[in-house]
C-alpha cells in the first residue's frame, strides 16, 4: 500500500511543518490553529488505522452525549490505551446527556484513569466505582448522587486509593462519603466542600470528616460551615493550603485552625469589603495561625494601585514586611461589592 504524509506520526508532521515553513511564527495563534487543526487530521488516520501506538487522542475523554459515547464504545482502540481523564455528564445537564447504563460501560471500556468526573446522573449506580479500569485513580469529582440502596452502598469495594476528592454541592445519601473517607482515610491529601449544612449529606460528612482530616495538605471550603464542622478544623495539622470561597466566615475559620498550623497558601475570594478582609488578615499575622504563610492569593480583586486604594495598602505593606509574596488577580467579579 501506498504511504502518504498522513501516515506518519504526528511528531514528525510536526518537525518537517516548522523546517519547510519560512516565515513559521509558532507563537502566531493563526498559525497555531492551523498547525493543531492538520496535526489532529493526521493523527486520526495515524491513530486508528497505522500507529495505534500514538494513541494520546484518548488521553483526555469528555463524554457529554449518546452520539459521542457510541463512537467511543465502537472504537477499536479506546480500550487499548491509557485515558488519565474522563469527564461524563447525565441526562441532568442536559437534553444529550448519559444514561447511567451509557456511563457505566464507558467506564468498563477505558483504561488506566486517573481523573474522573461524574456530572449530573440520574440513575447511575455506585458500582461503576469498583471497575478495574478505576485501580489507578487519583482525583474524583463527584457531582452526582447515586441512587442504590444504603446496604449496596456500604458493601462496596473500591480498587483505587484517593488522592484527591471534590465534592460539589449534591446530595449523595448517608452513606457513599463514609466508605470513600475510610477507603482513602491514609492517602488522601486534598478535599475540596461545596455542600451546606441543609444538605442531606451533611451529617455523612460531619462523621467521615475527622478520618480524612488529620492527612489533608490541601483544604477549598467552598461553604459557610456549620459550627460543628469548624469545631472540626482544628483536626488539620498537616494543611498547607487552605482556599476559602467568599462565603466562608474567614475570620471563624481561621481562628479554628490548630494553634501549631502549618498553613503556608492561603487563597480568597473576595465578594464583601475588602478593608474588612484585609483587617481579618492583619489581624492574624502575627499569630501563630498564620506565622509560616508564605503566599497569599487573592484571584479576584483589583489591581494593586486600586487594591491599595480601596484599604488593602496596609495588608500589601505588611505583608511586604513579612516576606509574604501576594498574588493578587486581573479579574474583578461583582466590582460594586468589592468596595465600600
Amino acid at each position: 500500500m501506498p504511504t502518504t504524509i498522513q501516515d506518519l506520526p504526528f511528531e514528525l508532521l510536526e518537525q518537517i511543518i516548522v523546517l519547510s515553513v519560512p516565515d513559521y511564527d509558532p507563537d502566531s495563534p493563526r498559525t497555531l490553529t492551523a498547525r493543531q487543526s492538520f496535526l489532529r487530521d493526521c493523527a486520526l488516520v495515524s491513530r486508528q488505522f497505522r500507529c495505534p501506538a500514538q494513541a494520546v487522542l484518548w488521553s483526555v475523554v469528555r463524554v457529554h452525549a449518546t452520539t459521542t459515547a457510541k463512537r467511543l464504545l465502537n472504537s477499536p482502540v479506546l480500550g487499548m490505551y491509557g485515558s488519565s481523564f474522563v469527564d461524563l455528564a447525565g441526562v441532568h445537564a442536559g437534553s444529550e446527556g448519559l444514561s447511567g447504563t451509557v456511563a457505566g460501560r464507558v467506564i468498563a471500556k477505558v483504561r488506566g484513569v486517573q481523573t474522573l468526573r461524574l456530572s449530573d446522573f440520574g440513575r447511575l449506580s455506585a458500582r461503576v466505582l469498583q471497575s478495574n479500569s478505576l485501580t489507578g485513580l487519583r482525583t474524583l469529582d463527584l457531582m452526582t448522587s447515586f441512587p442504590d440502596k444504603a446496604s449496596v452502598i456500604a458493601s462496596l469495594h473500591v480498587p483505587f486509593h484517593l488522592r484527591e476528592l471534590r465534592l460539589f454541592n449534591r446530595s449523595y445519601g448517608t452513606t457513599i462519603l463514609p466508605v470513600l473517607f475510610h477507603t482513602c482515610s491514609h492517602s488522601l491529601i486534598s478535599l475540596t466542600v461545596s455542600m451546606g449544612p441543609g444538605s442531606p449529606s451533611y451529617t455523612s460528612l460531619l462523621d467521615g470528616f475527622p478520618v480524612v482530616a488529620p492527612n489533608l495538605v490541601h483544604f477549598s471550603l467552598q461553604h459557610r460551615p456549620s459550627p460543628a464542622f469548624n469545631n472540626m478544623l482544628i483536626l488539620l495539622e498537616r494543611l498547607t493550603v487552605l482556599e476559602c470561597n467568599f462565603a466562608v466566615d474567614l475570620a471563624t475559620t481561621l481562628d479554628a485552625l490548630p494553634a501549631t498550623s502549618t498553613l503556608r497558601v492561603l487563597v480568597i475570594e473576595l465578594d464583601f469589603n475588602l478593608q474588612q478582609a484585609a483587617a481579618i488578615l492583619l489581624a492574624r499575622l502575627d499569630q501563630p495561625v498564620l506565622a509560616k504563610l508564605k503566599t497569599l492569593r487573592i484571584p479576584r480583586a483589583p489591581q494593586r494601585d486600586e487594591f491599595r486604594e480601596f484599604g488593602g495598602d496596609g495588608l500589601l505593606e505588611r505583608c511586604r514586611e513579612r516576606g509574604i509574596n501576594v498574588e493578587i488577580g486581573k479579574i474583578v467579579a461583582w466590582r460594586t461589592r468589592l468596595f465600600p
